[in-house]
């Protein structure tokens, strides 16, 4: 019971690594005296408090904002969403500015004749702008979500 406590205290810290096993040390040190005065594991974590509630303490103790990591990625994640829209977006407009009328070859400006197929049989560039819609969908959500973690 011990063992899980620890370790699921240290998922919830956002601390280094060294900071980290300091916290742990401690717990441990916790539980060797709280034994040793005759309380069992289950009124130490209770006496403690669940692991999240434990990691925040600690957090606030150390005067670190736990909530920090949980908003770099939110920011994160929304400009790696941005760049990857913009970059699909670039594509699909380049694709389509140079694009040649249906049915001609090689620049050609009348109807030919010869019929050419792609490998695909539909167009890439509709996916590549699919990519694009759904890049900044997600970007506005993580933006939204985001916005409203700073805000509590």
């Amino acid at each position: 019971m011990k063992e899980q406590y620890i370790k699921q205290v240290e998922k919830e810290l956002s601390l280094t690594r060294k900071a980290k096993k300091e916290v742990v040390r401690d717990l441990n040190e916790v539980f060797a005296s709280a034994l040793e005065h005759g309380e069992t594991e289950q009124q130490v974590i209770e006496r403690l408090g669940t692991p999240k509630e434990f990691a925040e303490n600690t957090a606030e103790q150390l005067g670190i904002d736990s909530a920090a990591p949980q908003k770099r990625k939110g920011i994160i994640s929304s400009v790696a969403a941005l760049v990857v829209a913009v970059v699909a977006f670039v594509i699909y407009a380049t694709t389509q500015s140079g694009k040649v009328p249906d049915g001609a070859i090689g620049q050609a400006d009348a109807m030919t004749n010869i019929q050419v197929e792609g490998a695909f049989g539909f167009d890439a560039s509709q996916i590549i702008l699919a990519v694009g819609v759904i890049a900044v969908t997600i970007a506005i959500i993580q933006i939204i979500r985001t916005v409203r973690k700073n805000r509590r």
